[in-house]
Order: C-alpha cells, then structure tokens, then sequence
C-alpha cells in the first residue's frame, strides 16, 4: 500500500527515489514490487518495449490491487499437550500417563 500510494501521489519515479518517498527498506520494497508487478498494478514506463534500468521510472497501470487472499488458520488440536514441557521440567507423573518418553 505504501507503495502505491507514493507512486499515486508523487506520479512515476525511479526506484531509489520510491524507496524514500514510500519509506521501505530495500528489502520490503523488492518484495512490494515483484507482488506489484506480477499482479499488474505496477509496471516499468516503456515496458515490455524496453528492458528496465536502474533510473527506469515505475508507474500504475491503473488497474486495481485484487482483494486480499483469506487463509483458513490452521487446525489445531482441542487438548493442550504437556507432556513433553513437564518431561523437560522434570515433574514427575505415574508411568501409565507417559507415552513413551524416555525419562
């Protein structure tokens, strides 16, 4: 988002000037991007005619960003396990509870 709403504000820029006007590492906006571009809403000016350099300015295509995804969580069991932490601890429990864990 902070990608392109430096890119709607400023209008097309180099990367290092969005770097700065969108204020993301170097890392979050390699990721913000390739997201960016493989989606379509951000694309190199002159693309795909001429290959993208450094000072290439990046601009909207104009065409929206999808919907965010939602991810089921998932499933985890009802009963807590204990078991292991209360091995480590050392608590001692009767042996019929113990499920084969070396003591």
């Amino acid at each position: 988002m902070a990608l392109i709403s430096s890119l709607r504000a400023k209008g097309p820029m180099p990367r290092h000037q969005l770097a700065a006007a969108s204020r993301l590492n170097a890392a979050e906006l390699t990721r913000a991007l390739k997201s960016a571009r493989q989606m379509g809403v951000v694309a190199y000016a002159g693309e795909p005619e001429s290959p993208a350099e450094a000072d290439t300015p990046l601009v909207l295509t104009g065409r929206p960003l999808p919907p965010p995804r939602r991810v089921a969580p998932a499933p985890r069991e009802s009963k807590p396990h204990f078991e292991p932490l209360l091995d480590v601890w050392g608590i001692a429990r009767p042996t019929a509870l113990r499920r084969g864990h070396p003591s």
